[in-house]
Parts: structure tokens; sequence; C-alpha cells
């Protein structure tokens, strides 16, 4: 019942649309169905066909045993769900992506090419958004197949907790290298260089296809800030959304046209807001937002909780 009143009277801001909300739980349930997998893959035979666990049962006992109420992991499912749904309202035919993959600059054609594989890959049987192993920061992607091996064992009958742990050592060794979406992405942004960001209107055209990720890396490298938050600011409201294209160095009339693409899949209700934040910005305060974002995340979090405590 406490649940069910902290859901009722939770601000419509910070809650969960139904479609985020199935989104999100078929990611998790994909994720940790397709680590239990690998995980069965590296027993003896005998082991892993006494390993009947179902994804639900396993995603019961790691949720009754708190392992998996991350806010990282919970973030990075909620950043694929919003990347699916700004895809699904961008325009169709033959995107920029698809493009870059036949471009003359052989740099930026591997990394299109890269990015392009590893979406394929990371989607499920039904084409839906994915999130994989190599997605996750080390440490949680370390805890989160330690949890899954153990859940696994508890309801296995024959696997020795050695061959398990084993297993989940291979496992994690076998995707250390592996780079993330956002890392291809970043790495699409690097290869295209300055002038190749700064193309006319290719802010536009990524947002009018729904290509946030690659539109969020382009601008992270144009700002010099972190990846993450600028998209942060790209899906942070009106005001969020004119600083990073005021720290981006975006051209106005480039930024009015991105604004009436995107601006409804951002999140922003009203596009004259944003032009208004972005124009009313002095030179002084969109340096000290950079310097500001340029710090890390870890200490301006702890800067705020103390100061709050103050």
């Amino acid at each position: 019942m406490a649940a069910i009143v902290r859901d009722l009277f939770l601000s419509p801001d910070d809650r969960l649309t139904e479609q985020e909300r199935s989104l999100m739980a078929a990611m998790l349930h994909g994720l940790i169905e397709r680590v239990a997998v690998e995980l069965r893959a590296r027993l003896s035979p005998e082991a892993a066909a006494a390993c009947a666990a179902s994804p639900a049962e396993l995603i019961a006992d790691l949720t009754r045993a708190g392992l998996i109420q991350d806010e990282v992991l919970v973030g990075l499912l909620l950043r694929r769900a919003d990347a699916q749904r700004i895809a699904s309202s961008g325009r169709g035919g033959r995107s920029t992506l698809q493009r870059w993959t036949a471009a003359r600059d052989a740099d930026v054609a591997a990394a299109a090419m890269t990015l392009v594989a590893a979406r394929g890959r990371g989607r499920d049987r039904f084409g839906r958004v994915a999130l994989d192993l190599p997605d996750l920061p080390a440490g949680l992607a370390t805890g989160l197949v330690v949890a899954i091996g153990a859940a696994l064992g508890l309801r296995c009958d024959s696997p020795s907790d050695a061959e398990v742990a084993d297993a989940i050592s291979d496992l994690l060794s076998s995707r250390a290298e592996t780079p993330s979406l956002e890392q291809l992405e970043a790495a699409l942004a690097e290869a295209l260089g300055s002038d190749g960001r700064r193309e006319a209107g290719l802010l536009v055209a990524l947002a009018d296809e729904g290509e946030a990720p690659i539109l969020s890396a382009i601008l992270a490298a144009e700002a010099c800030i972190p990846a993450d938050e600028a998209w942060a600011a790209l899906l942070g409201g009106a005001e969020q959304v004119a600083l990073l294209l005021r720290l981006a160095g975006a051209p106005r009339p480039e930024v009015a046209s991105l604004l009436a693409a995107a601006g409804p899949a951002l999140g922003i209700g009203d596009p004259v807001r944003a032009i208004e934040a972005f124009e009313a910005m002095s030179a002084d305060m969109v340096e000290a937002a950079r310097a500001e974002l340029a710090l890390p995340g870890a200490y301006r979090n702890a800067r705020r909780i103390i100061g709050r405590h103050g």
C-alpha cells in the first residue's frame, strides 16, 4: 500500500509513462536473460542442463535481495527508453548515419559502420532497443554479473560455487574491451572533427531524424563537456537545451529550426521560451556554466548535498 500511495502522489514530471515503464522492464528482463545465458554457456553441459531458472525467477530473486535497484542502472534504462521514444518521432528515409557509412573520410565511415553494427546487435528479437553488458560502467557490470551468477547458482542443483565463479570471471573478461554505444557515438563525433560537426544543417537534420544520441555526442564535443551532462541537458527542458546549444556555439538560425523540429520530442513545450533563454545568456554566464560542468559529477553532487545540510 505504501508504494501505491507514493505513486499516486508522485508529480507527473517524475512519473514514468507506461511506454517508458514497459520498455525499461523489457530491457532489464532481456539484459538479465542474456547474462544468464552467457553464464550457462560457460558451465559444464551437466551443470547447464540443471539450471532451469527463468529470467522472471532471477529478477524476482534479485529484486527481493535489493541487488538491481541501482540508480545508475535505472538511469541507463531510462536513457535507452528516451532515445527509443525520440527515434520513433523522427522522420524516415535514409539517415545521416547511413550517409556517413559511405563518407569519403575513412575514419568517419569506419566509425559510422561500427556504430550501425553495434546498434544492430543491441536490439531484442522484436527490434526494440536493448541494454547490453558493455553499456554498463565496469563496477555496475561486475556487480550485476556476480549477482545474477549467485542467483543462478542458488537455483541450480549441480554447479559448484567454484564453477559459477569461474563462469562469472570468464564472462566479465570477455566483455572488458567492448565499447558501449555511448562510447561509439562519441568516437563518431570525434571522427567528424570540428568542421564535420559544424556542417551547415547537421544539427537540424539529426533532430529531425530523432537521432538524439548522436546529436548529444556532437553537442558534447563542441561544448567540451562530459557526454552524460550533454544528454541530461538535451532532455532537461527549455533552459537546459538552450544552455547546451550556447555551450556548443550553435548558430541562432539553426537553433530555431532545431527546436521547431525536435522540441516536442525533447519535452520542450514552447520553443519560443527556449530561444529567448538562448538569446538571454551572456558570454560570462555560458563560460561559468562550462567550468561548472567540467567538474567531476560526484564532486558537484557532494558539494550540493553538503550545502543543503550546512
